[in-house]
């Protein structure tokens, strides 16, 4: 299977998009997807995802970030707090879908 690439951003790019780094990656083995997870703050993510070329960015600062066109944003902040976590699963995993 291809490697994945997900992006994970939050206002400082430390304690939440680590958090949330470590829930997709433990989520990622469980389901065999092969994914590179990498974190940066909201002010970097524009020139991380030009440079990385992602296929999925996961936002804790909303889903209206900056980020390069064609892209998909999925708002993470249900990860953190479990609410509705499944939901945002279910949009995660539709995004990382092979062909």
């Amino acid at each position: 299977m291809q490697e994945k690439k997900v992006l994970i951003c939050c206002a400082n790019g430390l304690a939440t998009s680590t958090f949330i780094a470590m829930k997709c990656k433990n989520k990622f083995k469980e389901l065999g997807i092969n994914a590179a997870v990498t974190t940066c703050t909201s002010l970097e993510v524009k020139s991380k995802a030009q440079r990385l070329k992602p296929d999925l960015i996961i936002s804790n600062v909303g889903k209206t970030i900056n980020v390069p066109e064609g892209i998909p944003v999925v708002y993470g902040v249900n990860l953190r707090s479990g609410k509705d976590a499944d939901k945002t699963w279910e949009e995660i995993l539709a995004c990382l879908k092979t062909e």
